[in-house]
């Protein structure tokens, strides 16, 4: 994968949030009732953009300061936590080294992303904090119009535009009184319908601006970014994925390491070098500081590199069994370790809990459920718990016979998609009857039943046939391809499954028995067929490989056949009691005494697909 820089923030929904000196806390104010910007007050309010004072006051006609009109707009745009964290890890220390910003650490943030959208930079902002001759600091005092308009402006992503422009008219009767830097902002202002001067067609632009002036700018604001798709450029800061687990492998490399994070359903290989920033318990540390079995956070890009990492070495990860909850205050659950020891921890009240991946309470986890606790001091904050059986309804959309144990994949009706071992041990119906593993087929429906992630029950049922035809055309290739006329004397070309399941007549064949003008049934899975049952024929064949799978009861056994080009081929073998079976030493054995796992060599007769074993020899 390749490093790639985002040209966007990822969500550009707008979302405004004014964060002002005093404490918000509700949309609906007591003293805008008569007041003229009542709506747009309103508006704002809902959209996030504005808050009030404590007391459910607005106070609309009060000064809004330079700094706090710059926290509003560095809220124009609501970006992704981890672009945001770049830009905050950018500029934090900048804003650290200027004179003036003690007591006003809160504000970082939010200038951070104002220099990163190049409202105002460094240096502008540098000079805000800095005394005047007067020993007044600048951001601190309240703002002009002119000041907002340049600002938004800018904030608008307008400023270059501004910056050229060159013929305009102020259609304001106190335009003289407008700074002659601010008039190309403020005409844009007025241009887009952002300012539009009072009642008396004045701009008044030394005036400061009051808390409703601002508002009604934001309202307009907000609708002509949202109408024109205004979207700010930061291209210089990377999406980063948050992949969050715990250390199970660590290798290091001269220029590049790399990390094994567990994140509990899989395991992610981190790179790391000398530009990813780590951190321990939230301090400055190095890759020395990683170490087996820790939680860790990584924030990679698309090359998978970290670029950040934050470690936790306080907090443990304790997997095991619940042996018991006890839901009375104060709540405490014992886990059974992995090593059959026992030992309780209190659940806080906070603690996250989640069963099968959701959100759940404490009363729902069952004795016997598997469970990864997080642990700080004997507390648990973080409970993620899997119930020991699982049902799982679906459809059948691979069965991978090439693999051992052989290996079926379902899409849940939830539309996921799992992958279970098959062994021997698990209990096989068709419509709740029992039935055996090689009636199973890909397209299928199925109710699956699975102990700690192993399937132990399978139930399906077959689907009828979709289409039915005579075989015209045959494509045996790394893509098998086939050509079917229907009914109505339509040909179509379908793929073949490379786990397609084939009858000719009640016989298992392969697409190599197939033969041009067969009448054919079949069923699909997207374009690939999955399931083919065609008309009765008759064939001798040398077979060598691994047994997959045995049907005592049917005389039937399932085998990877390597073929002589050294791939590996599904074949159904019908032992009769005509057959031959020996070993090595020329033994005669029995059935019985082949099993899964083990490599055999036969000749059999093939007719029309099935495989009639001769003699077997057991390896």
């Amino acid at each position: 994968m390749k490093i790639k820089l985002l040209r966007k923030i990822l969500s550009l929904t707008l979302v405004f949030t004014i964060v002002l000196t005093s404490v918000a806390s509700a949309l609906t104010f007591t003293d805008i009732s008569k007041h003229w910007a009542k709506d747009y007050i309103e508006r704002v309010a809902d959209y996030g953009i504005v808050q009030g004072y404590s007391n459910g006051t607005f106070k609309p006609d009060g000064n809004v300061t330079v700094l706090e009109s710059l926290v509003m707009m560095s809220r124009l745009y609501k970006l992704d936590d981890d672009v945001k964290s770049q830009i905050i890890e950018q500029y934090k220390p900048i804003l650290e080294g200027m004179d003036n910003t003690k007591y006003r650490e809160w504000s970082f943030e939010y200038l951070s992303i104002i220099m990163a959208l190049n409202v105002v930079s460094e240096n502008g902002i540098r000079s805000m904090f800095e005394k005047n001759a007067n020993g007044v600091i600048p951001i601190t005092q309240p703002a002009s119009k002119e000041e907002i308009a340049i600002l938004l402006t800018k904030a608008m992503m307008l400023g270059d535009e501004a910056k050229n422009l060159k013929v305009y008219t102020l259609p304001f009767n106190d335009a003289s009184l407008i700074s002659t830097s601010a008039r190309p902002y403020i005409y844009l202002m007025y241009e887009n319908g952002i300012l539009l001067g009072d009642t008396k067609k004045n701009i008044n632009p030394k005036d400061n601006i009051s808390r409703a002036v601002i508002s009604t700018m934001l309202d307009r604001t907000y609708t002509y970014i949202n109408n024109n798709d205004v979207k700010p450029d930061l291209s210089a800061y990377e999406q980063l994925t948050e992949i969050k687990g715990t250390v199970t492998q660590i290798s290091l490399g001269s220029a590049e390491s790399s990390i094994y994070v567990n994140t509990g359903a899989s395991t992610s290989i981190i790179k790391v070098n000398e530009n990813s920033k780590i951190y321990l318990n939230n301090e400055l540390a190095d890759i020395s500081n990683i170490k087996l079995n820790m939680l860790i956070t990584c924030y990679v890009n698309d090359e998978r590199l970290a670029k950040k990492i934050e470690l936790d070495s306080l907090t443990k990860t304790i997997n095991g069994k619940i042996s018991n909850v006890a839901f009375t205050p104060p709540a405490k659950i014992t886990i059974t370790d992995e090593n059959g020891y026992n030992k309780t921890y209190d659940v806080s009240n906070n603690a996250s809990i989640y069963l099968n991946g959701k959100t759940t309470e404490l009363k729902n986890l069952l004795k016997d459920d598997l469970i990864t606790a997080l642990v700080k001091d004997g507390v648990i904050s973080e409970i993620k718990s899997t119930s020991k059986t699982q049902v799982y309804n679906g459809e059948i959309t691979n069965i991978d016979y090439l693999s051992y144990p052989v290996k079926i994949t379902i899409k849940t009706d939830a539309g996921n998609s799992m992958t279970f071992e098959y062994s021997s041990s698990v209990i096989i119906t068709r419509n709740l009857q029992e039935s055996s593993f090689d009636q199973v087929r890909a397209g299928d429906d199925v109710i699956l039943t699975a102990e700690y992630g192993k399937m132990i029950k399978l139930n399906f049922v077959a689907k009828e046939a979709e289409l039915s035809g005579v075989i015209k055309e045959i494509l045996i290739a790394p893509k098998s391809k086939i050509k079917i006329e229907d009914v109505d004397g339509y040909v179509k070309e379908y793929l073949v499954s490379s786990n397609v399941n084939i009858n000719i007549g009640e016989n298992v064949a392969t697409i190599y028995d197939l033969r041009l003008g067969y009448k054919v049934n079949i069923n699909t899975f997207g374009d690939e067929i999955v399931t083919l049952h065609a008309e009765e024929i008759q064939t001798v064949n040398n077979l060598n490989g691994k047994v997959i799978y045995i049907n005592l009861d049917e005389n039937l056994i399932m085998m990877q056949n390597i073929k002589s080009n050294g791939q590996k081929e599904l074949v159904y073998l019908t032992v009769t009691n005509a057959t031959k079976i020996f070993n090595t030493s020329g033994e005669t054995k029995y059935m019985k005494d082949i099993t899964e796992g083990k490599n055999i060599i036969c000749t059999s007769l093939s007719e029309s697909g099935k495989n009639v074993a001769v003699s077997i020899l057991i390896q």
